[in-house]
């Protein structure tokens, strides 16, 4: 009887235990990517459970289309990291193609590893990943996200599974915000053969990514001065041409308009206290969040001492940093 007990304890310990890894990965996937429908959930965790989404025979046909990929793809096209797990298990990773164009690994490297990864002999089959998913979405549905299209979305998964498909894009939503490109890798290649040449890299870039992290805390700050003591000239220099500010609101103001409020009155700033500033370099651009106690009147409003963050994309020209997007919010 107590062997029974026993087994039924350690049952419902591992469903818990898996539920509870399930919504640690939603999470994260959430709060890496926003915008990400239940397609795009879906595809992780497919990634991580299935691999590549193909079987591979014609590598240069595969060669063509990541070459094509690479010259069509703008360094600030992508997003800033090398690579990610993939789903809840991590069994895959995804490598983004910047490590390509930033010279960490070579092409060649990238495509061997994704077509090895592509055709393993330990493929599962549509039926095993079915039944993965019902455990998955069955832990999503009891989160209750709020997802966009959530049933849409989870009506349309059930119809490829239906009549054994697996594989799905990412979403329009998810695409436009993201740009994906990358290549899926298994875990024990990526871990073994890619992940020390990218971590290598990263620790040689590690100084300068500390000198850049300086700079950029520096121009912020500097940023706040000439905001406060209406110096448009210095204002001008530490925002780039073009570069565009998000208000609370929604409201996207251009550079030309911000300095002129600015200027006239509009916008004035008295004084700034620093809480907290994140910094995150990769390579010419960098990710920036600064939350500083910001006294103001701005819009004919009262003065009032806001707990303002800005979270702020920057680009490094010719050694110089500046801000090429802003977006206001509290905290």
């Amino acid at each position: 009887m107590k062997n029974v007990a026993l087994v039924i304890i350690c049952f419902f310990c591992s469903i818990v235990l898996q539920a509870q890894d399930i919504e640690g990965f939603v999470h994260r996937q959430l709060l890496t990517y926003p915008q990400s429908r239940l397609l795009d959930l879906y595809k992780s965790c497919f990634q991580d459970f299935m691999g590549a989404e193909h079987l591979v025979s014609d590598r240069q046909r595969v060669k063509e289309y990541l070459d094509a990929e690479l010259n069509t793809t703008a360094l600030d096209d992508l997003m800033p990291w090398n690579y990610e797990p993939c789903g809840v298990d991590s069994s895959c990773y995804r490598v983004s193609i910047r490590t390509i164009k930033e010279d960490v690994l070579s092409e060649d490297m990238l495509l061997d590893t994704f077509i090895r990864s592509a055709n393993t002999p330990k493929r599962p089959s549509v039926e095993e990943w079915r039944k993965r998913w019902h455990v998955i979405i069955s832990t999503i549905d009891q989160m209750q996200l709020g997802l966009p299209l959530y049933q849409h979305d989870k009506a349309f998964i059930d119809s490829i599974l239906s009549v054994g498909k697996y594989a799905i894009s990412h979403s329009p939503e998810y695409r436009e915000a993201y740009r994906p490109h990358y290549r899926i890798v298994e875990r024990s290649i990526f871990e073994r053969e890619l992940k020390p040449l990218i971590d290598h890299k990263y620790l040689q870039n590690k100084d300068n990514d500390m000198d850049d992290k300086k700079q950029i805390e520096q121009l912020y700050k500097q940023m706040y001065k000439a905001m406060i003591a209406k110096d448009i000239a210095a204002l001008d220099s530490i925002l780039a041409e073009g570069s565009v500010l998000i208000h609370m609101t929604g409201n996207r103001q251009p550079k030309k308009q911000y300095l002129h409020e600015i200027e006239n009155g509009t916008l004035n700033y008295y004084s700034v206290e620093d809480d907290e500033i994140r910094i995150t370099v990769n390579g010419t651009t960098a990710e920036m969040t600064g939350r500083s106690r910001v006294n103001a009147a701005v819009y004919g409003g009262g003065r009032h001492t806001w707990r303002l963050q800005m979270k702020s994309r920057l680009t490094k020209t010719d050694g110089r940093w500046q801000f090429v997007e802003s977006k206001a919010s509290t905290y």
